[in-house]
């Protein structure tokens, strides 16, 4: 697999994120791989932020390690940088604004262009010096500036001839200039795929579900969930960007009790704000769809870095118990995947599916081959429109499987009786009726039984709460979520070192089948690895089986892994064992 990473740098407010973006549509475009993620600060204007875009002839799951090319945008570009770049790493840069002379110039390759100057030139706009280090960039990488312009004319041509022609000049002056060359020449297998972050995948799953309403109230890395939902609101479906956290889960099991497929979004304070409600949807059977994308904690934390420190909270959030489903996609075409399929689960079971993504899986760019909307099937479950039996409706029925049929509002002689309290049957609260009595008593007890039996009905019928299987090795790699591609690529490159290592990985953690995931580690050389401090799967696993993992590699500095960081990391344990 031949690839290159390009770091574009500058200052939030120079167009850091629109370049990379642009030039991610381009390799796209051009039958590429492509992975982007970004590096920001919770300001408006002003620090230092990057956009990194790996290009490659196969596919990537990570944004890779190190700098291949640098386009420096600002002298910050330079100093908080420069310890990334690897070997013979291309800079590009503007030598009227920024020095490189604390680089070493035997290390690296510098490109000096007058990017302000040139940008002024081709279309009188300061902006335009991004385009002119992109088409430089473009020609260090191989790709015919051919395709850049298509790109340009189909995302500018709306704003006019001179916008798009000014584009265009930019960037041959950059792609043409003295100097330039190829130097990487990746090649694609001219099959355009589209790019995609993982938070417009998950949203276009729940569309795909039938998700009609979804509350939120903005809070990074979420927020542009609320967004894609705002902008298809011609769509049919209801957005609502709500006053706190509290009323966008109360609006979502309002909506879900009508009968709307609803969903609510948030990072971990706001899903913290959200609890109560979430038990006020176990209590009452309701099926709602919470999506928590972790960010670095506790409290504000590390607002726009990423971490996976939020499964124990998320499986125990809420004061008794109660049956809930925990989801964690593994790369953007899985958020898409499971999204569309946590729809079905909480229809089928009648509780709560919490999908755990977080800033890495939420924000980060890959391309994909095409979503199957048109797969999606969707299961209602256990609905009635009629009452077949006589007599008042029994809402919460005491069942074998847990499982009570339900009804929508305004359905004749369907009618019951709902809320926070425990009730029997009917819905009618025990605390009113009859409190304190050997009955109350029973009924509580049976009522409670009859909702946790809901998790072994789940493991009997379904067969997605057991790990992948991804590789078989002599050591293995237990992760979850996110990390899971980057650990992928550890393995490529151990492969490739003659180590043979698998990778077991989860995606639907809670309910574990304790049976199934024992039998498949047990025995076996486990590594541990995960974007928070404590291990925290590794405890869950520990707690579900009794197996401990005594190896790991851990991580909560807020980044993201690489697949040669963990591939490193394996290493040095297999040494050592």
């Amino acid at each position: 697999m031949a690839s290159v990473s390009i770091r574009i740098c500058g200052a939030n407010g120079d167009g850091v994120e629109s370049s990379g973006a642009l030039v991610i549509k381009v390799a796209a475009k051009n039958g590429l791989h492509v992975f982007g993620y970004r590096g920001y600060q919770s300001i408006i204007r002003g620090g230092h932020v990057w956009y990194q875009i790996r290009i490659g002839d196969s596919e990537l799951r990570s944004h890779g390690e190190g700098i291949d090319i640098l386009i420096a945008l600002n002298q910050d570009s330079i100093n908080y940088q420069k310890s990334h770049l690897n070997q013979n790493a291309i800079v590009i840069y503007d030598p009227s604004k920024v020095k490189v002379d604390s680089l070493d110039s035997s290390r690296f390759v510098f490109v000096p262009i007058p990017l302000l100057d040139i940008a002024i030139a081709a279309s009188g706009d300061p902006i335009m010096r991004n385009v002119v280090a992109i088409g430089a960039a473009l020609k260090f990488v191989g790709i015919d500036i051919d395709a850049f312009n298509e790109v340009i004319r189909g995302m500018f041509g709306r704003k006019g001839e001179a916008v798009v022609n000014n584009n265009i000049k930019a960037a041959a002056e950059g792609y043409n200039y003295n100097g330039v060359k190829t130097a990487y020449n990746i090649k694609g297998d001219g099959k355009q795929r589209y790019a995609l972050d993982g938070n417009t995948a998950l949203s276009i799953g729940a569309y795909a579900a039938g998700c009609k309403f979804y509350a939120a109230y903005p809070m990074t890395p979420a927020s542009t969930i609320l967004q894609w939902f705002a902008s298809h609101e011609n769509k049919g479906v209801m957005p609502k960007q709500t006053e706190d956290e509290i009323a966008a889960i109360n609006m979502t099991i309002g909506a879900a009790s009508a009968g709307a497929r609803a969903m609510c979004g948030t990072s971990g304070g706001g899903f913290s704000l959200m609890v109560e409600g979430l038990g006020l949807a176990g209590m009452l059977e309701t099926p709602i769809v919470v999506v928590n994308s972790q960010r670095t904690g506790p409290s504000t934390g590390l607002p726009t870095k990423t971490e996976q420190a939020d499964l124990l909270f998320v499986m125990h959030a809420s004061q008794g118990e109660f049956p809930r489903i925990v989801v964690a996609p593994r790369s953007v075409a899985d958020s898409f995947k499971v999204t569309a399929e946590a729809f079905n689960l909480a229809d089928r079971y009648q509780c709560p599916v919490i999908i755990l993504m977080d800033l890495y899986m939420s924000e980060h760019i890959e391309s994909v081959e095409r979503l199957d909307v048109d797969e999606v099937v969707i299961d209602r479950g256990k609905v009635v429109t009629e009452n077949t039996g006589g007599g008042r409706f029994k809402r919460y029925l005491i069942t074998d499987d847990g499982i009570s049929q339900r009804a929508y509002p305004g359905s004749a002689g369907l009618e019951y009786v709902a809320g926070s309290d425990e009730h029997d049957e009917f819905g009618d609260l025990i605390s009113d009726a009859f409190a304190g009595t050997d009955e109350s008593i029973e009924v509580r007890k049976k009522m409670n039984a009859k909702r946790m039996r809901k998790m072994d009905t789940m493991l009997k019928n379904e067969k997605v709460f057991v790990p992948h299987v991804d590789a078989d090795g002599g050591f293995y790699i237990v992760t979850w979520g996110s990390t899971t591609s980057p650990a992928l690529e550890a393995l490529e490159i151990l492969k490739s070192k003659g180590q043979s290592v698998g990778l077991i990985s989860f995606d639907y953690i809670l309910p574990m089948d304790s049976r199934k995931t024992s039998d498949m580690l047990k025995g076996k050389k486990l590594i541990d690895v995960e974007l928070n401090g404590t291990g925290q799967l590794a405890k869950v696993i520990r707690m579900n089986t009794g197996i401990g993992i005594e190896k790991s590699i851990l991580k909560s500095d807020g980044e993201a892994f690489t697949g040669e960081e963990i591939a490193n990391g394996i290493a040095e344990i297999i040494k050592s064992w």
